[in-house]
């Protein structure tokens, strides 16, 4: 049996096979086993030897995602949340930082525009929870954890899951069955008003909505990037051999999730049957499996390494069974939410090879800025060690794109017509002389805080200057050997139109007196003093940013934010960018601040 449903028996997922046919068309990785599809390259990211965490039974890395900056932020099963670096470019990890630890069983994880961390949480036999991580001083350390959500059902079989931001901005949650078949059994209890549901939280007024019902374990939860629709993977009841002559236990599936739809569990599982009238009503699965393979996450790729992968649904397997299952795969939808959603194609990504019962992929996250696709792979075998133990986050991409620059999005990603900005322009695979083209014309570029950051002045003399009307302005980098990168705009509006955030000046001030300091020095105490800078448009909740560090906010208004720095802020000497970013994500424009030796 290897139904996932406790932490101590390893149990969080369940199994199913997928009916859907391996193409015969693929290439093996390093003769380990992995087999990948044609045109895509695969390398792991991280592994017990690279992350000494990882060799532990319970340890390895499960839910995954990105911040605003691109970079991995990994939830391990023992409580701990890690930042997985690649400082030297290379698709390997080379730096670990500790984000927070002493969360138990963290199964979801969840970035809001204004850069909040957002964690599902499982006390083991007791509550679920939804916590909220901020890192205030900028140490890549969370230092403020709130409950948003408390005393979810999650002390049964199945748990709270992941979690998905909608483009409503509302959260969503998907919280598991308390029982396996519907019916309390074997000393677990029966189902409760919020087990088998997708819920809906307004982090601003987190009352718990009830979105849509009989979904005996939504692990995984997926948003379309366009139109916003949801969609959750569902494992059906029932235990490998449990039914040894016939197996009768239901499909699992990916459904579509709409608001007060029901999606069967307990009485009508899997395909409805309309000579059942338990499944009036019941909504099909979108995709079906075959018993006993685990649907485990959903992503949609958002990348830049090709139009035509756009989109398309990558959706993850935690068991082989049967020689199928425990791979990735991606699904090309049609349709929309008004006339409903449909699989025009699918096709094998990645097959991770073969493994114990206990050991398979159970998340996906997606670089912002370069596109790659990460998967974490987690080993739970009781026999394993360390040195065999397959712990492990795979960076999967597009042959030859690690030659290639990427960007994301610049900062500030709206400017006004006519005026003068520095944009900075973060981004991967940048070479020496590599340079800024702003709709085709080369910029005076600098290296900015970092080897991932470059940096140029918008509309002045020496460089560019586009149109000073309304409209946008195509940036790219292009390396020295010619390689371009994917294009990103900045939009250029009127100041009447404007609604980012934009800053005019800064000082720094002594805390004490209040009064402004003409020079600050290396090494000095932050502590004693704060950051003023005077704009317009900040929003209420609005964030300052030292060098893409968050700052605690002491002061906001609509025209003035004053920050307090920290020691590492203030520890070194030279030029560094100070940023602002309303509740709704938008950049202000970058000035700089000047730390003297």
């Amino acid at each position: 049996m290897t139904k996932l449903k406790n932490f101590s028996a390893a149990a969080l997922f369940a199994l199913a096979v997928f009916m859907m046919t391996i193409p015969a068309t693929r290439t093996e990785a390093q003769g380990s086993g992995v087999v990948i599809a044609p045109g895509f390259e695969m390398n792991i990211f991280a592994d017990p030897a690279s992350v000494p965490l990882f060799g532990g039974a319970y340890t390895g890395p499960g839910a995954m995602t990105f911040d605003s900056r691109g970079r991995l932020f990994v939830a391990t099963l023992g409580g701990k949340i890690l930042i997985l670096l690649d400082n030297d470019d290379n698709g390997a990890v080379d730096e670990v930082k500790t984000f927070a630890t002493g969360i138990p069983l963290p199964l979801g994880l969840e970035f809001h525009a204004n850069g909040d961390l957002y964690v599902t949480s499982n006390i083991v036999g007791g509550a679920g929870r939804v916590l909220r991580l901020r890192d205030t001083n900028g140490d890549d350390a969370a230092d403020e954890t709130d409950v948003i959500i408390d005393n979810l059902p999650s002390d049964g079989q199945h748990q709270t899951n992941k979690l998905k931001f909608g483009k409503d901005g509302l959260l969503y949650i998907g919280q598991g069955s308390s029982s396996n078949h519907g019916v309390p059994e074997g000393g677990y209890p029966g189902d409760r008003p919020l087990n088998s549901k997708i819920l809906r939280v307004d982090t601003d007024n987190p009352a718990v909505e009830v979105f849509a019902s009989g979904l005996r374990n939504p692990f995984g939860l997926g948003i379309h990037p366009e139109n916003g629709a949801i969609f959750a993977t569902d494992a059906g009841s029932g235990d490998v051999g449990e039914n040894p002559v016939e197996d009768t236990s239901p499909v699992e599936e990916v459904n579509w999730i709409v608001q007060g739809g029901n999606y069967g569990f307990p009485l009508c599982e899997g395909t409805p049957d309309v000579s059942n009238p338990d499944c009036a009503g019941v909504r099909r699965g979108l995709i079906e499996f075959l018993p006993h393979t685990t649907p485990t996450a959903i992503q949609f790729y958002t990348g830049p390494q090709s139009e035509d992968f756009l989109n398309q649904m990558l959706v993850t397997l935690f068991v082989r069974y049967r020689g199928q299952g425990g791979d990735l795969r991606r699904f090309t939808l049609a349709g929309d939410v008004t006339n409903g959603f449909e699989v025009i194609e699918s096709a094998q990504l990645v097959d991770f090879g073969y493994r114990e019962e206990d050991d398979g992929p159970v998340d996906i996250a997606i670089d912002p800025v370069t596109g790659d696709i990460y998967v974490s792979r987690v080993d739970l075998t009781p026999a394993h060690t360390p040195a065999n133990r397959r712990n492990y986050v795979y960076r999967i991409h597009r042959a030859g794109s690690d030659s290639r620059p990427f960007i994301g999005t610049p900062s500030p990603s709206s400017i006004e017509a006519g005026s003068t900005q520095t944009i900075t322009v973060t981004g991967r695979h940048f070479k020496p002389g590599a340079t800024i083209f702003a709709d085709g014309a080369p910029m005076v570029t600098r290296q900015g805080a970092g080897p991932f950051e470059l940096q140029a002045d918008l509309f002045a003399p020496q460089s560019y200057q586009p149109s000073r009307v309304v409209g946008a302005i195509q940036i790219e980098v292009r390396n020295a050997d010619g390689l371009r990168s994917n294009i990103k705009t900045i939009s250029v509006t009127s100041a009447e139109e404007d609604t980012s955030p934009r800053l005019t000046s800064l000082a720094v001030i002594k805390k004490k007196n209040g009064r402004v300091v003409a020079s600050i020095e290396a090494g000095s105490k932050g502590k004693k003093y704060r950051l003023v800078v005077n704009g317009e448009r900040f929003s209420e909740g609005a964030q300052l940013f030292f060098n893409g560090a968050a700052m605690q906010v002491v002061e906001s208004s609509a025209t003035r934010i004053v920050g307090a720095f920290t020691n590492s802020m203030l520890a070194s000497a030279g030029e560094f960018l100070v940023e602002a970013r309303n509740s709704d994500g938008k950049v202000s424009n970058a000035l700089r601040l000047t730390i003297a030796p």
